[in-house]
């Protein structure tokens, strides 16, 4: 199989700028267009692989070997949730766009809020207006949707062979990247060991069990809300 390697922009310079405020990777890294399509009833056999493009963006095929282990989690630094498809075979995804403070604020490190969103709808909720994480801010949380593929969020399509793993993302995210899961779930996880350490600290002291309960929940409430 033959792969055509193609610039998605003729301008280098101005790739490079979209780069960096949009959250997209440089356009040679992944701009790769090939003569397969992921809704082909047959899919071509392949010795040779891309590499792990995490930051997959724009209109791209990639073919991974079937021992990448991101590409058999259909991992993505994009927020990605499943979505349904008519074709068994293939796994869809579309983005969820990404959590930003509604005054738009800048942090003292210069970055920008731009958070993961949840991929359970019933979460995703509950962070919306929450408090922007911004102590020097009062602004709250809020969705920026992904509208990059013709109105309708990005999506991402995957397929198993024997031989390989197929990709194929299209349309444009018109959003900041979200935080890494792995930095998001790093980030809920030392929350939760926090509240287990306080609980376990309360439940130290003596007095009636239900009473420490209910002292621990008004604390939490008032940490929230300051």
């Amino acid at each position: 199989m033959v792969v055509v390697f193609k610039q998605e922009y003729e301008n280098q310079s101005m790739s490079n700028e979209y780069s960096y405020s949009r959250g997209r990777p440089p356009a040679e890294s992944i701009s790769r267009i090939a003569d397969w399509d992921i809704n082909d009833s047959i899919i071509p056999r392949v010795s040779n692989f891309n590499l792990w493009e995490e930051w997959a963006d724009g209109h791209c095929r990639l073919v991974y070997p079937p021992n990448c282990e991101e590409a058999k989690r259909h991992a993505s630094g994009w927020a990605m949730r499943n979505t349904n498809n008519h074709n068994v075979h293939i796994l869809k995804k579309s983005c969820l766009g990404v959590l930003l403070c509604s005054r738009r604020c800048v942090l003292p490190s210069g970055d920008t809020v731009h958070l993961r969103p949840a991929i359970c709808d019933k979460a995703r909720k509950k962070q919306q207006g929450k408090p922007c994480p911004n102590r020097q801010c009062h602004g709250h949380l809020e969705i920026m949707p992904c509208r990059g593929h013709c109105g309708y969020p990005v999506t991402h399509f995957w397929r198993h062979t024997e031989y390989a793993i197929f990709f194929q993302a299209k349309g444009v995210h018109d959003h900041l990247r979200p935080e890494a899961k792995s930095t998001s779930e790093a980030r809920r996880s030392f929350g939760t060991s926090r509240k287990i350490r306080n609980f376990g600290m309360l439940l130290s002291r003596d007095g009636p069990f239900n009473n420490k309960v209910r002292l621990y929940y008004i604390l939490q409430f008032r940490i929230k809300n300051i």
